[in-house]
């Protein structure tokens, strides 16, 4: 975290402009789009206005927010933001045309954007009693990754575990994707998946497989304390897993043989969903 003190000492006042793309704030915002940056410095980017705010309101701590002069005397949406950052410790920075493409990850940038710190998570955080888990076994597409976690949330998982050798959560492209679960899903990092497994039996999770042959998700009893596990898209998940343990799939018809890795995620978790609000009714019904 040493480099992101310096970054904060660089923007000591709330609001300030900054017109040299050699500022060291600029520069360190803009090796941001690096994960050997992001990791060294606890720190990641968020790009657009409904990010940014959403950040703001969730209580993440934002380090710094960039914007463009333009965008100060067009948009009173930035401004709308800005003032909500007043009553947070962020710096606003207030940025030339070219320093603020230089801190941007796409080639159309949005008109605000912000330094944020990792939120660390503690296993606790991750695993809840009867809930369900999330494991992704080296998911490679960051566009998949944060839909995968996004509809995790959505279906009421109580967290995820990434395994070390996928894409990177707090990437551009996965924090989009996302569109802001980052700031709220517990998420921890497992070294292989033997540790993975290991965490998962001793938080007592019944291990389902996403496999191509398996036990039709229909069918599976994917209602609670269940850890879902999605493979790489191009070699699927890890013999380990598979092991003495259950493979669960989606049932295709036609002459498909697979599906996304996103897609067929959605469908297990939605169906683990399906399963546990059936269950709950049937025991809400028994207590008449």
């Amino acid at each position: 975290m040493a480099n992101l003190s310096r970054m904060q000492n660089a923007g000591a006042d709330n609001r300030i402009e900054i017109h040299s793309k050699d500022n060291k704030t600029v520069k360190l915002a803009a090796s941001l789009a690096e994960k050997k940056h992001r990791d060294a410095l606890g720190a990641y980017l968020i790009e657009g206005p409904n990010l940014v705010r959403e950040a703001l309101q969730q209580g993440v701590k934002i380090q710094f927010i960039f914007t463009g002069a333009g965008a100060l005397s067009q948009q009173q949406e930035i401004e709308e933001i800005l003032r909500l950052a007043e009553f947070s410790d962020s710096a606003v920075c207030v940025l030339s045309e070219d320093c603020f493409a230089k801190i941007a990850t796409s080639s159309t940038p949005q008109p605000i954007m912000a330094v944020a710190e990792k939120r660390t998570w503690q296993i606790r955080d991750v695993f809840s009693p009867g809930g369900n888990v999330l494991v992704l076994d080296r998911i490679q597409d960051p566009g998949n990754l944060g839909t995968l976690l996004r509809t995790a949330e959505a279906t009421g998982f109580s967290g995820a575990l990434l395994i070390k050798g996928g894409a990177d959560p707090y990437g551009p492209k996965a924090v989009r994707a996302g569109a802001g679960c980052i700031f709220r899903f517990p998420l921890l990092l497992c070294s292989s998946p033997a540790d993975a497994l290991a965490l998962l039996t001793e938080q007592r999770k019944t291990v389902w497989t996403a496999d191509m042959e398996g036990t039709p998700c229909f069918e599976a009893d994917l209602a609670q304390n269940v850890a879902v596990v999605i493979g790489n898209e191009g070699n699927g998940a890890d013999a380990l897993f598979k092991e003495n343990n259950g493979r669960v799939t989606v049932p295709m018809a036609g002459k498909t043989e697979s599906l996304n890795a996103g897609i067929a995620a959605a469908i297990l978790m939605y169906e683990s969903m399906r399963q546990r609000r059936t269950q709950d009714v049937r025991y809400d019904t028994a207590t008449l």
